[in-house]
């Protein structure tokens, strides 16, 4: 009877000495165990589609590494695989899938196409941070499409700028390209960029009339800042395989003679367009033939590839040259 008393004290002592208010912290683990998900066969992971690769979140994606590695330590035999076509039971693909990407690539690259709404004036599309001002479109793209998921941008974003009814609008001014605020964060990646296949390049000298037009000093500086221009359009566009180019040029009146608009076209020559043509032209530059002032609209075929290409072709001026003769 003692010895049961004094254990009983000793127990109220210890229950005492614990505050009232404390509570027990318990892990996890006793709680709820995690449940654990069927590890996927080696012939499945090896038999995993690209697209579904991309798919897969990081999670799946370290247990595959773990179990690919695990199986190049210790090496078994394994059994074939029967080919089939990826449907969407297919054992390959994750669950999760959604049935877009499910489907071939060729037929994806159809659907988006279909997405592209009719050819229509052009509306301003992003303004990467290579170029000093929007580029525009004829073709309007639809962001939503662009949201889902990384895969499906990567490859509609080619489609959708190198579809052969969407034109590219491209405006150099020397007003624009002075001022470096305006360059914006946006970086079109080469893949995007290489996909252009029609242009429309728009080079704006100025508007004042002859009473208003600039000096000497002024008018060099303008022509500088269009070079500018036109080289950071080419390098934009390094690596295009561009199909139509069509130039628009405007400028004050009596102001750029034929050299100076002629040196300003040779540096369009690095975008090797297939095809290329006359848009808007000052009328004043149009019409006075023989002039100082004039625009040649005949030397623009000199910018096209075939005649970059063909070295054994007579040049623009020696043609002129003997056109005179006769």
């Amino acid at each position: 009877m003692i010895m049961a008393t004094s254990e009983n004290l000793t127990k109220r002592s210890t229950a005492s000495s614990t505050p009232p208010n404390k509570r027990v912290c318990t892990s996890p683990r006793t709680t709820s165990l995690p449940i654990s998900k069927p590890a996927r066969s080696i012939e499945s992971i090896i038999l995993l589609p690209e697209d579904a690769v991309w798919a897969l979140p990081k999670q799946s994606l370290r247990e595959y590494f773990l179990s690919l590695q695990q199986y190049a330590r210790n090496p078994y035999p394994l059994q074939p695989a029967l080919p089939s076509l990826i449907t969407p039971t297919d054992p390959g693909l994750p669950a999760d899938l959604p049935p877009l990407l499910r489907l071939p690539l060729e037929i994806r690259e159809l659907i988006y196409t279909h997405l592209l709404p009719a050819p229509c004036n052009p509306i301003r599309g992003p303004h990467p941070r290579q170029l000093q001002t929007h580029i525009l479109l004829t073709q309007p793209i639809v962001p939503s499409l662009l949201l889902l998921n990384h895969q499906i941008r990567s490859e509609a974003l080619p489609i959708l700028y190198g579809c052969p009814t969407q034109i590219v609008h491209v405006t150099i001014n020397y007003k624009l390209w002075t001022h470096k605020t305006m360059r914006s964060d946006l970086i079109l990646s080469s893949a995007l960029t290489s996909s252009i296949k029609h242009l429309r390049l728009s080079i704006h000298l100025g508007s004042e009339k002859r009473a208003t037009k600039p000096g000497e000093v002024e008018a060099d500086a303008r022509i500088t800042e269009i070079k500018k221009g036109i080289k950071k359009v080419g390098k934009w566009l390094s690596g295009a395989d561009v199909q139509s180019l069509r130039i628009s040029w405007q400028e004050p009146p009596q102001t750029y003679s034929w050299e100076q608009k002629k040196d300003v076209l040779d540096g369009m020559k690095v975008l090797r367009a297939v095809k290329v043509d006359a848009g808007e032209i000052n009328w004043g530059l149009n019409w006075n033939k023989g002039k100082r002032y004039r625009f040649e609209i005949d030397y623009l075929k000199e910018l096209e590839r075939a005649r970059q290409d063909d070295g054994r072709g007579k040049s623009y001026e020696n043609a002129k040259c003997m056109d005179m003769e006769v």
